[in-house]
């Protein structure tokens, strides 16, 4: 049963109203700039809108709806600066596992120093990886920021109506940035493995020729965790629910034609991640990739499909799943032996 597990309390949520309201604010804040993008023809603008709605809908931590807040913008300037990054200086082999290296070196440092910095710079890694593997247009920036704005927004709406829900995260943030540039908790040992793990994943990919490789980095750096065996659990559990979404995507994609209702699909699907993990964590996890993955094909469209879809998801979500789960025990052991 999860309700034994420690990391049951990650994703408690409290009530039954509450989860409703909380599945109600995830579509609209999605589905605002997913569907409308979509809707006026701009597939890659809607894909990028509705995934930055999804990451800085999940950055909503804090005990005070000021520090709520606050989390969430600093998601989303994290998203803007790391796609950027990745855009920008992303561009070439070797050039994109150094950038992707580095962001997760920073992401691994402060994983321990407190939830919303460490949400915050793992979504700064990932959008990093992003950035790297997508390239961004003219379009991506409004997309982001209204993206941004739509989640914010929602959360503003859905705290007035439905009252905070609890929140045991309550150290301040002067705390939490002290620990942070400490590296505190994580240490270097952890940021070294999950930076090494995400970079490689990277490289591994590129070097088999798979299709949009950076999907191996980004299983990688929302699957590894820093507790070592202790998660090891919950790291199976992310890994079962991402291979899951995997062939549920394929099939919708290759079923649906319409981009509209492959849009509607995905957030549907993104609605119902926070409650799915409240569930149980590969349900939240499943959900998780069948939006990414919804929303990454649908942005890519217009190009030609690989006719082995599956397969080439099935080859890069394997090798980030398991270089996260070998990076977990290579950190997770390291500790222990430092414990002894």
């Amino acid at each position: 049963m999860m309700s034994d597990r420690w990391y049951a309390k990650l994703f408690q949520i409290g009530s039954a109203p509450l989860a409703f309201a909380m599945t109600l604010r995830a579509a609209a804040a999605v589905g605002l700039p997913l569907i409308g993008f979509v809707a006026a023809g701009n597939l890659k603008a809607g894909v990028i809108g509705g995934a930055t709605a999804m990451l800085v809908t999940l950055s909503d931590i804090g005990s005070t709806r000021r520090a709520r807040i606050a989390t969430m913008s600093a998601a989303l300037a994290a998203i803007l600066i790391g796609g950027t990054i990745g855009d920008k200086f992303g561009v070439t082999t070797y050039a994109d596992e150094t950038i992707v290296l580095l962001a997760a070196l920073l992401a691994g440092w402060v994983a321990s120093s407190h939830p919303a910095i460490a949400t915050v710079a793992r979504f700064g890694a990932l959008a990093t990886a992003a950035g790297v593997g997508m390239q961004m247009d003219q379009d991506a920036y409004p997309a982001i920021i209204l993206g941004g704005i739509s989640a914010i927004a929602s959360a503003v709406v859905t705290h007035t109506l439905s009252g905070l829900r609890p929140d045991e995260n309550p150290m301040d943030w002067r705390a939490g940035l002290r620990r942070a540039l400490a590296g505190a908790g994580a240490g270097p040992r952890y940021a070294l493995c999950y930076a090494g793990a995400a970079a490689l994943a990277l490289l591994l990919a590129e070097r088999i020729g798979i299709t949009n490789a950076y999907w191996a980095t980004l299983t990688t750096i929302m699957v590894m965790r820093r507790e070592g065996m202790e998660s090891l659990g919950l790291v199976l559990h992310y890994m079962a629910g991402t291979l899951v979404g995997i062939p549920i995507a394929a099939l919708l994609f290759q079923v649906v034609e319409q981009p509209v209702v492959i849009a509607l699909l995905a957030t549907a699907f993104a609605a119902s991640v926070r409650v799915a993990l409240s569930l149980n964590p590969a349900l939240g996890f499943t959900a998780f990739t069948v939006f990414m993955l919804l929303a990454i094909d649908l942005a890519l469209q217009d190009q030609a499909v690989p006719p082995n879809l599956l397969a080439v998801r099935l080859y890069d979500v394997t090798i980030g799943c398991v270089l996260a789960l070998l990076g977990t025990l290579a950190a997770g052991t390291g500790r222990a032996r430092l414990a002894v």
